[in-house]
């Protein structure tokens, strides 16, 4: 199954956990996409937890997730420190953008201002080439970001051994992709105190009303901004 019937997407995270707090279920579930996540700072500005370990923290919770590569982008402490232009361009020589059908982003939306400078490459990133932007809703997007699109998190994975996988990866994907997820965010031992890795904040953050009157109690959600067929 793919996302979006996509084969292969980047996803850029402005520190470690960024991405897989907003779509690893997903990844997880479109076990047929390639998603490349590209981390572009180890961290912000005033974090005490800014440093590669938190980095190495987030490579521990793709690890066994066979369709996900997670790279850091260079030597970038903050994103403050750089410009949108240098930005662009470390991405653009690291990274062939011919070779995916979408950039996953940040919404417009999001109220830190490293979120904020991520989601306005995407655009620049993607000028030259026919690949779609999505958001992923990240814990500091605003009320009035309208997501478009839901992945149900209650999905029950369908590798088996037989195919080749671990004894681990086996165990691991015949769980629900919510009890995947959930165990996998503890994972990010540096992030435990802050506010938003708690158990409520994280189960707050997988819900929405209108999902919840369809069935679907635990979502990520995304707004597709531009796509082509």
């Amino acid at each position: 199954m793919k996302f979006l019937n996509f084969d292969k997407v980047l996803c850029l995270s402005p520190h470690p956990d960024d991405v897989e707090y907003g779509m690893l279920g997903s990844m997880c579930k479109y076990k047929d996409t390639k998603f490349d996540i590209l981390t572009t700072s180890i961290g912000g500005n005033f974090d005490k937890t800014t440093s590669v370990e938190r980095f190495d923290e987030s490579l521990q919770v793709v690890k066994h997730i066979d369709n996900v590569n997670s790279q850091l982008l260079d030597d970038i402490d903050y994103l403050k420190n750089i410009s949108e232009d240098e930005l662009i361009s470390k991405i653009e020589t690291k990274y062939d953008m011919s070779q995916y059908q979408a950039i996953f982003i940040p919404p417009e939306e999001d109220t830190h201002q490293d979120h904020k400078k991520i989601s306005e490459i995407g655009k620049s990133l993607t000028r030259k080439h026919k690949c779609g932007i999505v958001d992923y809703k990240t814990p500091h997007t605003l009320d009035h970001w309208v997501p478009n699109f839901f992945v149900d998190l209650h999905h029950q994975g369908e590798r088996t051994e037989e195919n080749g996988h671990s004894n681990d990866t086996h165990l691991t994907f015949m769980a629900m992709t919510w009890y995947i997820k959930l165990n996998r965010m503890k994972m990010f031992e540096s992030q435990k105190n802050q506010p938003y890795f708690s158990d409520d904040s994280i189960q707050s953050f997988h819900s929405n009303y209108q999902c919840t009157r369809r069935g679907m109690n635990l979502v990520e959600q995304f707004k597709i901004i531009r796509g082509y067929n």
